[in-house]
Order: structure tokens, then sequence, then C-alpha cells
């Protein structure tokens, strides 16, 4: 039903009295908004050097209260130095209702218009339309100009809300090569078309053999023709995307494109080419004193991290003390960057850091020990996935010790990660690992080491409906992680409380934590428990499914096809034995069947082994999801393979009376 055309010409500030009384999305009737249109154009202007400007506009209608997130708008802007900031202008922002039957129309106030301050190299600019209510419709435009052009801002056709129609003009002179990326499912339709225009520069001519040098770096104004190319991209009636189970940032699949810069060849010039490969890119950060240079200094660390490393035997011992120290010693500020920004020294100093500072003196201390560590560059989930060469397609910065078996990564952002262990921000297809002599290499961030969870459950079944029993929950490497970080400022009363509310009325007993600090250690934690109402209980039947409130009892794979990778975020085996003692002056009359599942290609299988010997039933289920990115083909298959979980872990025991 997306196919069909949307043909209508939009002109900002004519807002139409059927837009605003439309009370549902024509295609989309539960769309809580919609984006009635949104149009950017990008040119280039030159005035000793190129910069673009970006002139963005969009009409947004909200349909339901749920939609009132629209009403507010970020735009990020790049944040380099003075003059070489992009710079935000020409914002007009109105509220169209309908009043008496005529159309009102409200301006955005200055007190609605923001800055944030959103890590080192990004601000936020932030408005808020007001009266907002069901039905208005929201209008903005905006201007951009960036004086540098090597990566054009990425333009978006699809949201989580349908877009009606979407358009993105690119102008861009003779002078300017630049290669398009796009990503998503959603197809473009694209038109080309080529004019003449008249351009004004400045140049010194060339010295050639035989001439004087006199007056040779003398400037010269000239004017010429040249060609404009102009490349328009449409969409008419996008869906939605919206993020469904197991996703990891769905921005990634977002129908957008950008575009970065191949090549520049100016009048009376050379061709210069732009670099195009992770090797050049990654030497330029390298180069660069914020990053290179702090990884050379360590006069400041030395005569403390000395007297740590002396009961150090292996390499092994020295890595972990030196990533205990910083994790002990420097708090992570919670910004982002691979580049330092106060500097190592100064975060030493204060305690406290960046993502860089932190993670960069980790790789100095490393090295410092003997140990052959590099920095890796590496974009967070949060940013997306880094498709082609370009320094904005990193954000982040981890530490990778290099061994024969592979690399060994530490994030000492993170007081609970150990090695291999990173936070799950970090944990987003590849990183770069950049070496001092500028040679660089893939590294696969995915965890591919199983992270278990083994609960052990006793439970006595008395005949009044209720239920007591112990458990035993035990959780390693990055589900232990998981928890840690989830729970780390929680009290343990208000995480019983939310255990206890989790599994329905459940009533906990005795609780005890185990191993809460030690990130190296596995998480376990042990209660009694009671819960009355546990099973039905029908003339002289009682009927129970034996997992009780751990069965898996909704499928989170719901929608009918999936365009997107299936991202379990790191590969999971988990087992549960019950042991269930039956009332006395029953028997067991039905169990469900055992039952063995496996998903193609080695991607996971499920077990579940059912046994009774006199008043007790022995029951063990395992799972395993050996992959943490499942290609999008296989979701039918993951679809079915989970439904059937669900149905043999709902199907029942049935005791009977004597």
């Amino acid at each position: 039903m997306y196919n069909t055309v949307y043909a209508q010409r939009f002109d900002f500030g004519k807002v139409s009295e059927e837009e605003i009384k439309e009370e549902v999305h024509p295609l989309d009737p539960e769309a809580p908004a919609a984006v009635l249109y949104k149009k950017a154009t990008l040119k280039m202007e030159y005035n000793d050097k190129w910069l673009y400007v970006y002139e963005v506009e969009a009409r947004i209608k909200i349909y339901k209260k749920e939609g009132f997130d629209k009403a507010t708008v970020n735009v990020p802007l790049y944040r380099i130095g003075v003059g070489k900031n992009e710079l935000f202008s020409n914002l007009k922002a109105f509220t169209y209702t309908l009043q008496n039957g005529k159309i009102e129309k409200e301006k955005i106030g200055n007190n609605a218009i923001f800055d944030e301050d959103y890590n080192e190299f990004l601000d936020l600019k932030k408005f808020t339309f007001p009266n907002i209510k069901e039905g208005v419709v929201l209008e903005y435009t905006y201007k951009i100009t960036f004086p540098y052009i090597s990566g054009l801002p990425e333009f978006y056709f699809q949201e989580d809300i349908p877009v009606n129609f979407a358009e993105y003009t690119l102008k861009i002179p003779e002078y300017l090569g630049y290669k398009s990326y796009s990503k998503g499912f959603f197809p473009l339709q694209r038109e080309e078309k080529r004019e003449v225009n008249k351009f004004s520069y400045t140049y010194v001519p060339t010295q050639t053999a035989g001439t004087s040098a006199l007056g040779s770096h003398k400037t010269h104004n000239a004017s010429r023709d040249y060609t404009l190319f102009t490349t328009k991209y449409t969409a008419n009636n996008v869906p939605k995307l919206i993020a469904e189970e197991y996703v990891n940032n769905i921005d990634n699949y977002l129908t957008s494109i950008r575009h970065e810069l191949e090549w520049v060849k100016m009048p009376n010039s050379e061709l210069e080419k732009i670099a195009q490969n992770w090797e050049d890119v990654v030497k330029s950060i390298y180069k660069n004193d914020y990053f290179g240079k702090e990884l050379a200094q360590k006069n400041y660390f030395e005569a403390e991290l000395d007297p740590f490393l002396k009961g150090a035997n292996t390499n092994l011992e020295k890595a972990n003390l030196i990533f205990e120290f910083v994790k002990n010693k420097i708090l992570w500020n919670k910004n982002y960057g691979y580049y330092t920004k106060d500097g190592v020294k100064t975060a030493y100093k204060n305690r406290t850091g960046n993502v860089a500072e932190i993670n960069l003196m980790l790789t100095a201390m490393l090295r410092y020990a003997g140990l052959k560590a590099n920095p890796v560059l590496v974009s967070t989930k949060s940013n997306g996935i880094p498709l082609y060469p370009t320094r904005q397609g990193f954000n982040y910065v981890v530490s990778a010790i290099e061994l024969p078996e592979g690399a060994l990564l530490l994030d000492a952002t993170d007081t609970y990660s150990s090695p291999n262990i990173l936070p799950e921000r970090a944990l987003n297809w590849f990183g770069r690992l950049v070496r001092s002599d500028e040679t660089s290499e893939e590294v696969n961030l995915m965890p591919t080491k199983l992270s278990r969870k083994v609960i052990n459950m006793s439970i006595k079944l008395n005949e009044n409906g209720r239920i007591d029993g112990k458990i035993r929950n035990t959780l390693t490497d990055h589900l232990a992680l998981q928890f840690r970080t989830k729970y780390a400022d929680v009290e343990e009363k208000t995480y019983i409380d939310q255990l206890q509310n989790q599994f329905i009325s459940l009533d906990i007993e005795d609780y005890t934590l185990q191993n809460q600090k030690d990130a190296y250690q596995p998480i376990v934690e042990s209660y009694t428990f009671s819960k009355i109402n546990s099973f039905d209980k029908i003339g002289d039947k009682i009927y129970f499914h034996p997992l009780f409130f751990l069965a898996t009892i909704k499928n989170p794979f719901t929608a009918e096809s999936r365009a997107y990778p299936i991202d379990f975020k790191y590969p999971t085996s988990d087992s549960y034995t019950v042991s269930i003692a039956i009332p006395d002056g029953y028997q067991v009359e039905s169990v469900p069947e055992s039952a063995a599942l496996q998903l193609p290609d080695g991607l996971g299988k499920y077990g579940f082994m059912i046994s009774q010997s006199g008043n007790s039933i022995q029951l063990r289920v395992t799972s395993d999801i050996n992959f943490t990115m499942v290609p999008a083909p296989y979701y039918d298959v993951l679809k079915q393979y989970f439904k059937a979980i669900v149905e043999k872990e709902t199907e029942k025991i049935v005791l009977v009376k004597l």
C-alpha cells in the first residue's frame, strides 16, 4: 500500500485547513504523528575557500498525544573551533491550529530555543513548539553553514512515523566530486540535471621555467563559466520504521543518503584526491596532537604506577593491575570522542576525563609495562555503523593488547567491565586498531564467547495452591556486567521489590548476592520464595507448567517480516534445572514430552528434558544462541523457533489425587 504516489506541491507557510482537520493518517491509522513533507537543499559557496549551505524545511502533523515528542526538534552541530563550527541560522517555526474556522499561526518564542553541549565536538540546537495538542500542524525551517565540505549532512527519508513526501536536492559545482552512500530499504527516485553558472575566484599563477620570479606570487582575480550539477532525491509515502525486539540502533536501518568528498579540481590547479580508505583516515587521527601525542606521555604516572607493577609476574597480571588502576583512579565524565579535551595529564590530576583521556592513558600505561597495546577506534551503537572511511564514523576509543590468539579489548570507562567484556555501547560491529607506525587493522567488537545464565530451582507444591522454593541464579561475562550496571545504585530492598513484581506477587526471603563488585567473578544470587495461587486446581486434578514464573510465555518476534538483522547483543547460554516435589496423595497423570530444537547453520539450539520418579519431577531446559548478530533472512525460522519454545514451556503437567 506504500507504493501509492503522493503528488503534491508544498510551500512553506501554506498550511491548509484539510491538513489541520485530518484526524488519522490515511495509510497508517495508528500513527501518532506524520511528516507531511520534509525538504533539504545543499549548495556550495566560495569565498577564498568552499563552504556548504544546508537549508531544511519540514511540516509535521500531530494526531495523538503519543506524538507530542515530535514538537521538540534536535539539530546536531559540529563544533571544531572559532570560525570552524557549523552555524545555525534563519530559524522559523510555527504551530498551526484551527480556531472558529480560521487558521491560527503561533510563532516559536526565543525562550523555547536551547543550546546543549552534547560532547567536545558536538552541540545540539533544540527548539520546542508552543501550544501543542492533538490535531495541530507544525512547520519549521532553518539554515546551516559549515566551512568543512569533506562530509555532507546525512538526509533521512524515513523516520519512526510515516513520511508522506521527502526531497533532498544537492547542488555541486564541477570542481568537487562526491561519492554517495545510502542505507535502508525504501527505494528512492533520482533526477539529475546540469546548467552553466558564473564562478568568481582568486588564484596565484604557477611559475614556469624561464620566467622571472618577480611578482609571481601576486593574487589574480578571475571569473569563468562552470557546470553546476543538481541531483534531486525524492521518496513518496515512506512507511514508519520502528524498533522491534533485538535491534541495536534503528537509525542504522532508516533510509538515508550522505556524501563524502572524493576529489577537488579547482581552475588552474591539479586534481587533488581526498582520502578514501581507512588507512588514510587512521593516519590523520593518529597524527593529531590530541591522540598520538597523548599516547607518548608517561612522566605523569610513572612514580605512582611502578609500585603496583612490582608484584606482577606475567603480562596478564600486569594488564589486569593496570586496568584496575585506571578504573579506580579516573572517573568517566560521560563524554565521548576519540580526541582528548583537557589532556591525559589533566585528567590524571583531576581524576576525571572523557573516553579518550581514560583509554589513551590506559594504552600508554600498558605500553610502559612492556605490553603490545594500541588504541582501537570505535563507533558506539548510538553513533551508528561506520560504513565508509571517515573520521566522523568513529566517536569512541578503547584499548587492545595484541596477543597471538587475538586482541584483548579493554575499556576503563566502565567500573564493572573486564578484559574482553566491553560495555554494551561499544559492541558495534567492527573497530579499527591503530598502531604507532600508522598501520591499522579491523577488529571484531562483537562477542563470540557465550555469556551464561545458570538457574537451579527446587519447588514444593502444596495442595492449597501455594508453592515454596529456593533459587540460585548465576550470571557470567556480559550478563553479569549487565546486572552490575543496571543495579549498581539500586538498594537491595528496592531490587527485591522489583523482582517480586516481575514474577507477580512472589514473596522473597533470605536474599543473598555474591560478587556484586568483583567484575572478574560471576554474579550469584540466592533466595527462598513462596507464591500463592501458583497453579490451577480443578476437581481432583492440579495443572501447572513446570518452569512456573521462569517460563517463556511470549514470542519476542511477532512482525510478519523483518528487513534488518536481529541483534542478540552477545551469544548466550541459558540453563534451568528444576526439581519439583508434588503433594502427598497425588500422582503424575501426564507430563509434557521432552523435545529438542535446532536452528540452522549452528545459530542455536534448545532442549527440554523432563523425567519423573516417585513424588519428584526433574526438568532441565537449555537454550543457546551462538551468534551476536543474525541476518534478516533467518527471521522466519527464528520466529517459528521461539513460537515452539513458548508452546513447549506453557504445556502443563497434570497431577491427579489418589
